[in-house]
């Protein structure tokens, strides 16, 4: 049987809470946040009597709610420049993908960057601008999270409940 002095247990200790303790502190500041932003979105729902049946969160930074039975679309930024909107889909006539790319060249090969992505809501008067929802920005994020499949699944969504309706 071997014998483990005290600083040898002592010293462990303090490197593994070391170790483990800014990826805990970083769960309960995500989780805190996630909260927050999730009590924000159900006062704004209350606040203007929309009850979405489709909801998407995405990056903790965006939320996108479909309510069927009211017609309506509503849309939450959360971050710096936050942005609430309700869109009464009665006054909608289609719904399209606005996208932004640059072009890279490296070497022979050309890419195409993602800059920006949104779904776009035209509306039926045609005084009414265009109003768009921001799925993706390049400048604040690095890399894409599926916003495109996203983008394509709203699309898709806003577009048949436009017709069915």
């Amino acid at each position: 049987m071997q014998i483990i002095d005290m600083t040898t247990i002592t010293l462990s200790t303090l490197l593994i809470t070391g170790f483990i303790a800014p990826f805990a502190l970083y769960s309960l500041k995500t989780k805190r946040t996630e909260k927050a932003n999730a009590y924000s979105f159900n006062e704004l729902n209350k606040e203007h009597g929309v009850n979405p049946t489709v909801v998407d969160r995405w990056r903790k930074h965006y939320t996108l709610g479909l309510d069927k039975l009211n017609n309506k679309l509503i849309y939450f930024r959360y971050g710096d420049f936050p942005q609430q909107a309700v869109f009464d889909l009665n006054e909608v006539a289609k719904v399209s993908i606005q996208e932004k790319n640059r072009i890279v060249v490296v070497g022979s090969e050309k890419r195409s960057i993602l800059e920006y992505l949104a779904i776009q809501l035209h509306f039926k008067d045609p005084k009414h601008l265009a109003r768009t929802i921001e799925i993706y920005d390049g400048e604040l994020f690095t890399s894409q999270l599926g916003e495109r499949v996203m983008a394509n699944k709203w699309h898709d969504l806003l577009n048949s409940h436009l017709k069915a309706s």
